[in-house]
């Protein structure tokens, strides 16, 4: 079975916006189905792009999924093009109007001309009602091949998605074989050196299929494999896990949906141990990232962006003197930061970092992207050196994840 996506709209075209919905399909297609989508095309608002688009998909495909162009604006074409590129007309649907009626009344606005050219699909589609929105979604049978038209707004697009298509596409499907996936994240490991480490699994497993994504600073290892049954894949699946993550080693710090700083407040948890940070360079990076995860409040103490020299004393308990004798950029300033908020805060973790984020400030002995990382907790202290390269921005994120990393492997176990 083949599938694709079109997605429409001059703003993912520009880059105004990004593309988030796409990634959504394709998972749950995986997992539901054991499918993969075998292309992805973007169209801007042109009508002529679009019915050539949804023209050449419909005569390659099994199953497109259409999203965006269908709200009540001049430049929403979708239904329009999908009218022209089957040769039929537009007509109303009678409950997509009824639909939008209500949604209008309900929120006491007046239903425009606009909002009704909502309820306009081409004849013979079926129409299936949104519960999220406004705009309906429907489907187109030509040929082989059937097409669904949901909205782009990501809440309406995944709901769709999640009850109506996916499931519409493994009634469709019936697949001969069953494909299942997990994805390794790694942290301080190029790709290059990634895809030569795990490429002997590639030669062994002929139901492998290997695949690479750059999320930086970490680099991600798809594993995805195919057999006749649900219980054979999953069985070879675990197997090539297992000799993934003993060629990796302690560069795989999660999989899936993990995330570093998921799994690192995890193991503080788990531990009913406290953490807390003194940045430098980062700014508050490290703890912007920690405080993402919900329910970081459990292990999260607190941080402090000891940016000036002075503030590393205050705050941190840096000793007066150290920094005019070594540098703040410096192995000892890094473990006395992480001493000392550590010992501040009265946790057991204290993590710190401080560098040269650039683009001034560095010297031969300590260039632009030098950054010491300190860990301090109940095994000692450990200072980490480590040189990026790159802008301030790129400095300040591989930064933070270097930290996070290094909490990660200082945690027994």
């Amino acid at each position: 079975m083949r599938i694709e996506t079109l997605c429409t709209g001059d703003e993912l075209l520009t880059g105004l916006i990004s593309d988030t919905n796409s990634r959504h399909f394709q998972t749950r297609l995986l997992e539901r189905c054991g499918l993969t989508v075998a292309r992805g095309v973007v169209v801007g608002d042109v009508r002529e792009e679009l019915v050539e688009a949804l023209a050449a998909a419909a005569a390659r495909c099994d199953v497109v999924l259409v999203s965006g162009g269908l709200g009540p604006t001049s430049d929403d074409l979708t239904a329009e093009c999908a009218a022209r590129a089957a040769g039929v007309p537009l007509v109303q649907s009678a409950e997509a109007l009824a639909h939008l009626e209500e949604r209008f009344r309900l929120r006491g606005l007046t239903l425009t001309d606009n909002n009704r050219r909502q309820a306009l699909v081409p004849e013979s589609a079926e129409v299936v009602l949104n519960p999220e929105g406004s705009a309906p979604m429907f489907i187109q049978r030509r040929g082989r091949c059937t097409l669904f038209f949901v909205p782009g707004v990501p809440a309406e697009y995944r709901h769709l998605v999640d009850t109506q298509v996916v499931p519409r596409v493994a009634a469709l499907a019936k697949p001969p074989s069953v494909r299942v996936l997990k994805v390794l994240k790694t942290v301080g490991l190029p790709e290059s050196h990634l895809d030569a480490r795990v490429r002997p699994l590639g030669e062994k497993y002929p139901a492998l299929t290997l695949g690479f994504r750059t999320h930086l600073p970490e680099n991600h290892l798809k594993l995805l494999v195919e057999a006749p049954t649900a219980a054979q894949a999953r069985a070879t699946l675990q197997q090539v896990e297992t000799e993934a993550r003993a060629l990796l080693g302690a560069h795989v710090f999660g999989a899936d949906e993990e995330t570093l700083p998921g799994v690192v407040l995890a193991a503080l948890k788990a531990r009913r141990q406290w953490l807390a940070v003194a940045e430098s360079c980062t700014g508050g990076l490290v703890c912007e990232l920690l405080t993402s995860v919900p329910g970081a409040s459990q292990a999260l103490y607190g941080g402090a962006v000891t940016y000036a020299n002075a503030a590393k004393t205050t705050w941190a308990g840096v000793p007066e003197g150290m920094v005019a004798q070594f540098g703040a950029v410096s192995e000892e300033v890094a473990a006395a930061l992480a001493s000392g908020i550590r010992a501040a805060a009265g946790v057991a973790w204290g993590l710190a970092v401080t560098g040269i984020a650039g683009p001034g400030g560095g010297s031969e002995a300590k260039p632009v992207g030098t950054v010491f990382v300190g860990v301090a907790g109940p095994p000692g202290v450990a200072v980490q050196q480590h040189r990026f390269l790159g802008d301030r921005e790129r400095v300040r994120r591989f930064s933070a994840h270097a930290a996070l990393d290094a909490l990660r492997l200082a945690l027994p176990g």
